[in-house]
């Protein structure tokens, strides 16, 4: 039987298609359902319009795209994933995890998740994880129940205050989560 994957997706709009490139070679072992942030599900950037997005989403999920609160609520009492991965997980997104500011659908399903003693992968995406928002990197790295994908400075020189997560090892992250263990190392070398 296949494992339920809730995954939220927030900012970072450049790294939309990585990502799914990434969640489509989990289908044969995860049933996939996707969550919103408001602004994912509204706004049309140079990466992808905001129906183009939720198009591609639903070529990988049977299940309708959580893009409310009122949707997102349901997640807890349901208690029908097996684990969530916020993919990408902006500095906003996460800073709204990390100080209890439910209010956006996908910072929501995180706390619904961790109700429900169950495991949330973030895969931090930020120019500025290494400056001001570094603090809220730093805090979920010690908090039960989150475990983090790998991360790199993407740009060191022009932006050195900017990680990314490394997304070909989501299925890695993910199968060491489910079974409470953060895989290692999480700072890695961005690949040549």
């Amino acid at each position: 039987m296949k494992k339920r994957l809730l995954v939220g997706i927030t900012g970072s709009f450049c790294n939309h298609t990585i990502v799914l490139e990434k969640i489509s070679e989990l289908l044969d072992e995860f049933d996939i359902s996707f969550v919103f942030t408001k602004n994912v599900a509204t706004c049309d950037t140079r990466f992808h319009t905001a129906k183009e997005l939720k198009d591609k989403c639903s070529l990988l999920s049977e299940h309708a795209i959580i893009t409310d609160i009122v949707e997102a609520e349901k997640i807890g009492p349901l208690n029908c994933f097996d684990c969530m991965a916020i993919l990408p997980c902006s500095a906003n997104s996460l800073s709204r995890i990390v100080q209890g500011a439910y209010d956006c659908p996908v910072a929501l399903c995180a706390k619904a998740m961790i109700r429900n003693q169950k495991n949330v992968v973030i895969g931090i995406s930020s120019n500025d994880i290494l400056g001001i928002s570094g603090v809220n990197l730093m805090k979920v790295l010690n908090m039960k129940h989150f475990y983090v994908l790998p991360f790199f400075q993407d740009e060191p020189i022009l932006k050195p205050n900017s990680c990314t997560s490394d997304f070909e090892l989501i299925k890695e992250t993910l199968d060491e989560a489910i079974v409470h263990h953060q895989i290692q190392p999480i700072l890695r070398e961005k690949k040549k």
